[in-house]
């Protein structure tokens, strides 16, 4: 081994260490300190990032729930679209038996069509959520 060589190897370490000197040396309680002040800043790097993701992932949270309820009412208008139709054909149908019967048809086809087309689409929103 050069003396060269081991030259460039001292500077590399130095570098490592943090001496702030090409020819200084630390003593070797300056290096555990050093190593000590490593470690404390590591932990707080740590601790930073710790909650920063917490904070995130509530945020998250929060935009998912959204997300869902924005979700059950996307699917629950078309079933609703579909009630509304078959309300509209159950009136157009009793229509010429006066308004009062034919409106309260229609009401109950709405409800039924509604609560049936709900109950039988239920579990496809369940997996779209899921």
């Amino acid at each position: 081994m050069s003396t060269a060589d081991l030259g460039g190897r001292l500077a590399l370490l130095e570098r490592y260490v943090g001496a702030g000197k090409a020819n200084v040396t630390l003593s070797l309680e300056g290096r555990i300190d050093l190593v000590e002040k490593s470690i404390d800043q590591l932990g707080l790097n740590i601790e930073h990032h710790r909650r920063e993701t917490a904070t995130r992932s509530a945020v998250l949270e929060k935009r998912i729930k959204g997300l869902q309820r924005l979700l059950v009412f996307v699917a629950e208008v078309p079933i609703a679209l579909v009630a509304v139709v078959a309300a509209g054909i159950c009136a157009g149908y009793l229509g010429s038996s006066g308004w009062l019967p034919s409106g309260g048809a229609a009401a109950f086809a709405f409800l039924v069509a509604f609560l049936g087309a709900n109950i039988l689409f239920r579990k496809m929103i369940g997996s779209c959520l899921g």
